[in-house]
């Protein structure tokens, strides 16, 4: 059984889109004074390489 989501450059680009909004909300928190977690930053940084990593393969 082969399941085909898409190809790898639709995929990553989908990747960067959920990171870029998540990088706006850690802005917005900071913004605020809102106290913001490591975790959070480096999962979206961690989105951003995988992303592109996704665009430059195909």
């Amino acid at each position: 059984m082969h399941i085909e989501l898409g190809s790898g450059f639709n995929f990553g680009w989908i990747i960067i889109a959920i990171a870029v909004i998540m990088a706006g909300g850690i802005y917005i928190s900071y913004r605020k004074n809102y106290p913001i977690k490591i975790k959070y930053i480096i999962a979206v940084i961690i989105m951003l390489i995988v992303g592109v990593k996704f665009i430059l393969e195909k």
